[in-house]
This record gives structure tokens, sequence and C-alpha cells, in this order.
């Protein structure tokens, strides 16, 4: 049987909190610009409003056309979303829905992205390394030449994770909702989780298709693994895939429950769970 492996990269197989925090830093900046306020003002608010959301969690998200997409806490760029919409909130400005999607979304958040650091996991590199020779491939949200260039530092002089550069699929928005595409149903609900995980996530989807369709192998033998629920893993499970969630500090516990106890499901708390979850084979230097 082969196996077609999907990794998600920022957040899983790097540290997103240590590379989120120039992000952060860099992203509150130029609220405090937009919305005319100090910056230490900016920074005591955005603390208030941190604690506000994740007291709240199970209601907040990214919003994305009006709906939410994904949790609001997992990692610094979610959790920097609903703070700034509160914040600029507070200082009245860029009231209209539409302006405010572009500015956070768009202009925002690619502007201070590129300001992120580099961090991987710990044993990233040599789980990485040990893939050699498997239908091994990443799908991600960012911008194929940033994740390229983090899997060319991690490789190294040696050169030895090239052939994981040339399988970089970038900017999937898995955000992005297609109400006309019906493969699969429009949602599903986690127990614990008071909105319901939105589902037809077309472009996603066409991204692991192709994959799936290079690789010749059905749904049931894809792996995805990722760090966010609703964004990297719920869209394949619903295809019939197997999925590995990275678990962090801030993942909710909706999630961790509903995969605990799911056939085709698994949380993961180290990069080098992943050979053996996948089932593909380690090289001996990876433990787990």
């Amino acid at each position: 049987m082969t196996t077609l492996l999907v990794l998600d990269f920022d957040g899983t197989m790097t540290d997103a909190e240590r590379e989120g925090a120039p992000f952060r830093g860099a992203y509150l900046d130029d609220i405090a610009t937009l919305a005319g306020l100090p910056r230490d003002e900016v920074e005591s608010l955005a603390a208030r409003f941190e604690a506000e959301v994740a007291a709240n969690a199970h209601q907040e998200g990214w919003l994305f056309g009006g709906r939410i997409v994904a949790p609001a806490t997992v990692d610094p760029y979610l959790r920097i979303m609903p703070v700034a919409r509160r914040i600029l909130d507070h200082a009245g400005v860029f009231t209209v829905p539409a302006e405010r999607d572009r500015l956070l979304d768009g202009v925002l958040y690619k502007h201070n992205y590129g300001r992120t650091a580099i961090a991987f996991r710990e044993g990233a590199g040599p789980v990485l390394r040990s893939l050699a020779g498997t239908h091994t491939y990443v799908v991600t949200n960012s911008h194929t030449d940033a994740v390229q260039h983090k899997i060319k530092v991690l490789g190294g002089e040696a050169g030895d994770l090239d052939w994981l550069v040339a399988r970089v699929h970038g900017r999937a928005r898995k955000y992005i909702l297609d109400d006309s595409w019906s493969a699969v149903g429009p949602s599903m609900q986690l127990p614990g989780l008071e909105r319901p995980v939105l589902l037809r996530r077309r472009l996603y989807h066409d991204a692991l298709e192709g994959l799936r369709q290079r690789c010749g192998v059905g749904w049931e033998d894809i792996v995805v693994v990722g760090d966010i629920f609703e964004l990297d893993l719920a869209l394949p499970l619903a295809m019939g895939a197997r999925v590995g969630l990275l678990v962090n500090d801030f993942t909710p516990a909706w999630e961790k429950d509903f995969l605990a106890d799911h056939p085709r499901g698994a949380l993961l708390r180290d990069v080098t769970e992943i050979p053996s979850f996948s089932g593909l084979p380690a090289s001996p230097d990876v433990a787990g």
C-alpha cells in the first residue's frame, strides 16, 4: 500500500510561538499607527482582549467573509485577528467590514509575516530527512517561497532536504469556503464547541486531490498532519483521510477530545511521532 503524507508546515514543523513573536509585535505597531493610539496603550489593550478571547474561545475565531474559519487561540497569527478587530472597534476606525478584512487579512498579515523568525520544532530535521523516498508533500497557507526557504535552512549546506523543497504547495487558502461545492457536507459539529466547523474548502481539497491523483492513491491512503484542526484536518478527515493533530498548549480541548476518540484521528505531541503514525519508515536516528 502506498501512503501519501501531507504536512502543514508553520506551527507543525516549526514552533509558532517563537516564530510568531516578532510578527505580533510588528502587527501591533501597525495597528497603533492606524488606530492613532500610543503603542503602550495598544499593548495593554491587546493583553486585555487576548484574555477575553481565551475566556470565550468556543465562540471566537478567525473571521473570513463574515464566518469563522479557524479558532482564535492556537497560534500568534490566529490570536492577533480578533484582538486587532477589537482594538479598531475601540478606536472607532476602519469600520467598513470589507475594508477592514482587506486591511487585517491582506495588507497587515502579508506585510508582517515577512518579519517572523525561523524556529523549528525539535527533531524536525531528522524526521523530514527520514521521509526521503516517500510520498511526502507540504501543503500550507504560507507562501511557497517562504516555506521553501525554511526547508533549505533546515537542510543546511548538505541540501539533503532539497527533495522536499520541490514539493511545497503554498497559498493553499485553506480558509476559503465555497458554498457551491457539495462534495462534502457544509459542516461538522464537535462536542464542546457551540459553533459548527465549516468544511467546504474547495481550494484546499483541490490541492490535496491533485496530489492524490499524482500518487495514485485513495483518500483512505492519505495521512494529513497539521496543528490547526479546522484549517488543516477537518476537510481531509471528512474526505476519508487519516489525520494527526500536533497539539500545543493552546490547542482547544474540543479538538483534542474529538480526535482522541476518532478512529482515523490521533493526537501527536512531538514531530518524531509522525513517521510511526503515518506508517512510513523512519531512519534509525528518529525516535518515537
